[in-house]
């Protein structure tokens, strides 16, 4: 999941000035407002953090890392922690961190919601035309015709991010643009209340956070579970993911980076948890992009491709499957206030790559070290 950018003013150079009467500063009054520009200049440079490399020592294989950093560039990084997936081979390379670090995953979060979806199909528990009133019988309107797996193929005409259940909530999220705190603030309860006054588009391919958030807590009001237990209970514990959750609080979690160096504080979503809350490690995503390539993973027929998304995308449920490049990957990729995160993987060759990164510049990047040769170690 990305937070939206915040807009700015700009002020058009070109623009025509105001003609005024000619006025010649004192010497003094000139010499001190240069100071002054001097020291603010100065204090600024001291609190902006320069763009650097990654942090800390070298984890791992060296040639990987090397690779790693020449593929990402130079940015604001911190840390980061990698697997690349070669078969029954996995190789390890971070700074800073290891494959046993814990990191936000973002949006990469779907892929288990989407397995869950996929798990629960199986289960017999709801099937693919599942609507959102057949959940929630007291929805009416086009929002209750909403089917589940629309929703899971992001073309479910839900808007892309759900709406502030209050005035206060509303503003919170604004804020937290700017102090970098966790924009979703609603409830559980609050999100799936919020359906009611919702517009439901066009059903045409649209990213939507607000709808994973509602897939999540559809599946756990069907089974009468949590989403973070049914995290646990279906994929994690029986695939030995040990260090992969759903955060329930943001007490004593570590926080990651803005693009710019600036700490920004743990996200735990609140009720749109299953569209992005997952905090995992490269360990435990190694084992979820193996099972899942090797069709092992519960839902993993999430990952089949099922419609066309855009140009250079088809989609499964959750997972984007790319149609442009040599060789297409199976991908989905994740970012919140500080981390971002990729995982992809080429299910004919059974090569794979996972990037997490505690700084919210993009590792999109890392999908071309599938498609690079010679040995990494």
């Amino acid at each position: 999941m990305d937070s939206d950018d915040a807009s700015t003013d700009t002020i058009d150079a070109n623009a025509p000035r105001p003609h005024s009467q000619s006025t010649t500063a004192s010497p003094r009054r000139g010499v001190a407002a240069i100071i002054t520009a001097v020291v603010i200049a100065t204090l600024l440079l001291l609190i902006t953090p320069f763009p650097r490399g990654f942090q800390g020592e070298t984890t791992g294989s060296d040639g990987f890392v090397e690779e790693l950093e020449d593929t990402l560039g130079s940015k604001h990084w911190h840390h980061v922690a990698a697997a690349k997936i070669d078969g029954d081979e996995v190789t390890w390379g971070g700074v800073g961190a290891d494959e046993d670090v814990e990191f936000e995953i973002g949006s990469i979060t779907k892929t288990f919601t989407a397995a869950l979806f996929a798990d629960a199909i199986t289960r017999g528990e709801i099937d693919e035309d599942t609507r959102l009133g057949d959940v929630w019988p007291d929805l009416d309107g086009d929002v209750a015709e909403v089917t589940l797996a629309s929703i899971a193929m992001q073309r479910s005409g839900l808007p892309a991010q759900e709406p502030a259940p209050s005035f206060d909530h509303g503003l919170a999220t604004f804020v937290s643009r700017y102090i970098h705190t966790d924009p979703y603030r609603a409830s559980g309860g609050e999100l799936v209340g919020s359906l009611d006054g919702v517009d439901v588009e066009e059903k045409e391919p649209e990213y939507s956070n607000f709808g994973f958030a509602v897939l999540g807590q559809a599946i756990a009001a069907v089974t009468g579970t949590r989403y973070g237990d049914l995290v646990r209970d279906r994929i994690t514990e029986p695939l030995g993911m040990t260090s992969t959750y759903v955060p329930e609080s943001a007490e004593g979690l570590v926080h990651g980076y803005t693009a710019s160096g600036l700490p920004a504080a743990p996200w735990t979503l609140g009720g749109a948890a299953p569209a992005g809350a997952i905090r995992s490690t490269a360990h435990d995503l190694s084992i979820w992009l193996r099972a899942t390539m090797a069709w092992s993973a519960p839902g993993a027929e999430a990952s089949e491709p099922r419609a066309d998304f855009d140009e250079s995308d088809r989609i499964g449920w959750a997972w984007f499957t790319t149609t442009n490049r040599s060789p297409n990957l199976t991908w989905h990729n994740g970012g919140t206030g500080g981390y971002r995160s990729y995982l992809g993987f080429d299910p004919e060759s059974q090569q794979g790559i996972i990037v997490l990164a505690d700084s919210a510049n993009s590792v999109d990047d890392a999908a071309d070290l599938v498609s690079s040769t010679g040995d990494p170690s």
